[in-house]
């Protein structure tokens, strides 16, 4: 039998093709992002899940939660922080200082607990990738993190609850004025005798439940999402699942719209507070709506976005998107399918972010602008160089694309997809 020697190089050739392919199959498979089709878990507390979408993704993946929960060094952990919660739920500390300061995360909890992640992740890749590829990436919370591998990703992942609970722990325990004292600040003065023994019930009621703590985050955890309870922090909560609800039949319209029949995707208006806790909605913000319902009847967009949370007064009893929307529908007769409400948003930064989120997770085009619309003043500052320095500082990245000012009122731009990203220093609007 001859052999013919001139076909050895092709299957070398083609073999090394094969193994390349699978290669870079593999580590494209590894580095992906957000799957419109993805299903999130929920843990029955969605301000946590919002805030800290990693540890109700280990609670649904057992393989990995039996990891953590058997670690000694985590093991350690959650013994010393259910015993320090046992503890302050029947003696007699009652300041902030001496209840709170062993819940948050100091450095050297931060590097221990992160150095267990490296070595539980070296010895358990298989486990913690197909967590990783399942939930955190596909989700989008950690968006920004997708050109990581999956180690990276997930210490990142980490390292955002630990940045998000001390800062919920520091504003809403410590009374710290934090990023936007104005709006975000908690309810009560924290070293009133009232907060005090709110606080101390709170242990006290905890303490009934550190039979169910089988992880070493668990007693932190129940501590700040308390703590924002006691100062019925619940924004991020609020009329969830909208496509479900306010946003349904908006919803519902997406996916029969001839969309070459519009010039923008979306007209988005920002929400602004009203001074008094009598005034459901703000002067300006009556001129937001009425430019935007001008360009909506001239058939600009199939959709408005109004995009606003409970923000001013402090603690006032009105949530911008959800007034503009009776605005537009009571004067404007625009009809409720064409409305698209975000109620969670707190600054002109998150109205971008949040109308982007919007956007993509409803399917509607990202490759096709869409249109800000607002009062001149506030236009004005959004075309500056300074807005998007202050995108920087806030989000740590720019939500919009091509950014382009048309008139006094109009700032067209392409969604991001960083805006998905979850911030853990924004717990009332993550």
């Amino acid at each position: 039998m001859k052999t013919n020697l001139k076909i050895y190089p092709i299957l070398l050739a083609a073999c090394f093709t094969l193994l390349f392919n699978n290669r870079v199959f593999a580590q494209i498979k590894q580095l992906a992002g957000y799957d419109k089709n993805y299903h999130f878990v929920h843990s029955g507390n969605l301000v946590a899940d919002k805030n800290f979408y990693l540890l109700t993704v280990i609670e649904h993946t057992p393989a990995v939660s039996k990891l953590v929960s058997t670690n000694n060094t985590l093991q350690t952990i959650l013994t010393k922080r259910v015993t320090e919660l046992k503890q302050h739920a029947n003696d007699t500390c009652f300041m902030p200082a001496s209840l709170l300061t062993g819940f948050r995360y100091n450095t050297q909890d931060s590097t221990q607990i992160s150095d267990v992640f490296k070595e539980l992740y070296s010895a358990n890749k298989s486990v913690f990738d197909a967590m990783i590829n399942t939930h955190l990436r596909p989700s989008g919370y950690y968006q920004r993190f997708v050109g990581l591998n999956n180690q990276e990703l997930l210490l990142k992942a980490w390292a955002q609850y630990v940045y998000g609970i001390n800062y919920i722990i520091d504003q809403f325990g410590f009374g710290k004025k934090l990023r936007f004292p104005r709006i975000d600040t908690a309810s009560y003065v924290v070293t009133s005798r009232y907060y005090r023994g709110v606080m101390k019930d709170m242990f006290s009621m905890l303490d009934e439940h550190t039979t169910e703590m089988k992880l070493f985050y668990q007693p932190s955890l129940a501590i700040a999402m308390g703590l924002m309870d006691a100062n019925d922090r619940d924004e991020p909560a609020r009329f969830e699942p909208m496509e479900q609800k306010d946003n349904k039949k908006a919803f519902d319209r997406i996916k029969l719209i001839q969309w070459d029949k519009y010039k923008y995707a979306t007209i988005v208006i920002p929400g602004n507070g009203p001074e008094l806790f009598t005034t459901p909605i703000s002067p300006d913000n009556k001129i937001h709506c009425d430019i935007a319902a001008d360009r909506y009847l001239k058939g600009w967009a199939p959709f408005i976005i109004v995009s606003g949370g409970y923000c001013y007064p402090f603690r006032g009893p009105y949530c911008e998107a959800i007034q503009m929307k009776k605005y537009l529908m009571e004067k404007f007769s625009i009809p409720e399918n064409a409305i698209i409400i975000d109620p969670h948003a707190r600054h002109t930064t998150t109205n971008f972010r949040n109308a982007n989120r919007l956007i993509i997770r409803y399917g509607i085009p990202v490759d096709k602008q869409s249109v800000f619309i607002t009062a001149k003043m506030q236009a004005s500052s959004v075309k500056s160089d300074l807005f998007d320095k202050r995108n920087m500082h806030d989000l740590g990245y720019l939500p919009y694309r091509e950014k382009t000012g048309i008139s006094n009122h109009d700032i067209t731009f392409y969604p991001t997809y960083e805006s998905l990203h979850m911030d853990p220093l924004d717990p009332l609007d993550p």
